[in-house]
């Protein structure tokens, strides 16, 4: 019985992180189309833009984001001079997608893993 106890557990978990590694997969291709989105409505045209961010999710149920330190200097609305805080025009292309996302993240992890999604999944392992 203690075999078969094992078994039912290791199941869940396999299932857990499937269902873990969808929402994942999900919500960072809503993140690109969001900020490529933003980006093509501020008017950055140029594909170095772009060609430098990368959403991927990580085999042990990570989603990792690379960007380019421009992306989250056009982002901020201040910066620190010598002289003191200037404001400057700022661009919301990625703390604010990258944050809702989280959002998403949570509400779903917390809430969409129902028994019915339980069943779905096993189905389809």
């Amino acid at each position: 019985m203690k075999l078969l106890n094992k078994r039912a557990g290791f199941s869940d978990a396999v299932i857990q992180d499937k269902f873990i590694r969808l929402q994942l997969q999900e919500e960072s291709a809503a993140l690109e189309t969001e900020i490529n989105s933003l980006m093509s409505r501020r008017g950055f045209k140029s594909s170095d833009w772009y060609s430098g961010r990368s959403l991927s999710v990580e085999g042990n149920n990570t989603m990792l984001l690379k960007h380019l330190p421009k992306h989250r200097f056009v982002d901020m609305k201040t910066r620190n001079t010598k002289t003191g805080k200037k404001k400057k025009k700022s661009h919301p292309i990625h703390n604010k997608p990258v944050y809702g996302v989280l959002n998403n993240i949570i509400k779903r992890l917390h809430f969409g893993f129902t028994k019915a999604v339980k069943e779905q999944l096993m189905i389809e392992v």
